[in-house]
């Protein structure tokens, strides 16, 4: 095993002991259901305790200075047990657009505030066409002097309720931005998503201030969106995994006809099939995550193929899940139904299967 495997495995285990220790499923299944909430100094304690919300962020600004493949490894775990905190829609979707920038000036304070736990940040790029690759029309932004303002609405935002900071992007007189709208000058409405584990919601600006221009290259969000895919596949994968184990321990000790339900074929065949399946998606999640920490130009293939493979192992995964369980795994006191929710939630964030499909074979020159 090389180094680098042998740090991820240590940083691996050292989030899945806090995790597990902290956001056990009944836990999870809890907070789901209204019935526990999650304390509000939770974030900023694993911030300053296991560095997660600095992670890809550079040490200079305060973070610790690790890459896409590392934020792929916590991505799993997350995704593994459904612990409802900002890891994918702050400390990577919404800390992404900082690093794409090369000005210290404008993001610096941004990072040092996020690596610090500080402060919160989503991505707000969808809009009500749900277009992938994305196209931005119905947002726009207006220079007046030094300032932009910004208008229009983003759908499907991950920010668990509360992001300090919005990056939002947004059609100009020369291009698409990138801008940085405060979360105390957007309205936001709670959408009454799938995933019970995870808040989703709409923003509107009308002509908000914009307090920052983090980019202005239509190449850099296409960077973004790429990017997107492949931190939200390596969740996925984590999801996947979960369930994939739940159901073949399930099958090891449920008896039915006097038998294991283990030793079935038809069973066999649905936990061999998943394996499959999941092993397939784990090497397109982690190829696309250390091309990505490769700095490696055009990351479209690699982005489109870890999104289908993920989104469809995860949801397979799922059902199979259920499958397994039998009448358990449909009633509303078993956590299959969770993780049920999450995959179909997050198949649909940041390009369908389809759409992806359909970037795979224009960038192949289909």
């Amino acid at each position: 095993m090389s180094d680098m495997s042998e740090e991820r495995e240590a940083l691996r285990g050292a989030v899945a002991d806090y995790l597990d220790a902290n956001f056990p499923i009944d836990k999870v299944h809890r907070i789901a259901n209204g019935k526990e909430a999650v304390a509000a100094d939770e974030w900023t304690k694993v911030a300053q305790g296991l560095g997660l919300a600095g992670l890809v962020i550079p040490e200079e600004f305060g973070g610790q200075g690790a890459g896409f493949g590392e934020l792929g490894v916590v991505l799993q775990e997350f995704g593994r047990t459904l612990a409802p905190l900002p890891m994918l829609s702050s400390a990577a979707l919404g800390t992404v657009p900082f690093l794409l920038s090369t000005n210290d000036a404008v993001r610096r304070p941004y990072l040092e505030a996020l690596a610090a736990g500080e402060a919160t940040a989503a991505l707000a790029l969808t809009e009500e066409s749900g277009q992938w690759p994305l196209v931005t029309q119905e947002t726009t932004a207006v220079q007046s002097g030094e300032h932009w303002h910004v208008t229009g609405t983003k759908h499907y935002v991950l920010d668990n309720g509360s992001a300090t900071y919005y990056v939002v992007s947004a059609a100009t007189a020369h291009g698409t931005g990138l801008f940085v709208v405060n979360g105390s000058d957007v309205t936001r409405t709670e959408l009454h998503a799938i995933d019970l584990t995870r808040p989703q919601g709409s923003i509107t600006m009308d002509s908000a201030p914009a307090v920052a221009l983090v980019a202005h290259v239509d190449g850099e969000l296409e960077q973004l969106q790429d990017l997107a895919a492949i931190l939200i596949a390596s969740e996925q994968l984590g999801g996947a995994t979960a369930v994939m184990n739940m159901f073949v321990e399930y099958a090891k000790i449920r008896v039915q006809f006097g038998r294991i339900i283990g030793s079935f074929q038809a069973i066999k065949h649905m936990c061999a099939n998943t394996l499959v399946e999941v092993e397939k998606a784990r090497g397109a999640a982690e190829d696309a995550a250390d091309r990505a920490a490769e700095g490696t130009a055009d990351l479209g293939l690699s982005a489109s193929l870890a999104k289908v493979a993920c989104s469809e192992a995860f949801t397979n995964a799922t059902l199979t899940n259920i499958r397994v369980h039998g009448g358990i795994g449909y009633t509303w006191e078993h956590p299959a139904h969770l993780y049920f929710r999450r995959s179909r939630s997050s198949s649909a964030l940041f390009g369908t299967p389809g759409q992806h499909r359909e970037a795979l074979l224009v960038g192949l020159g289909y």
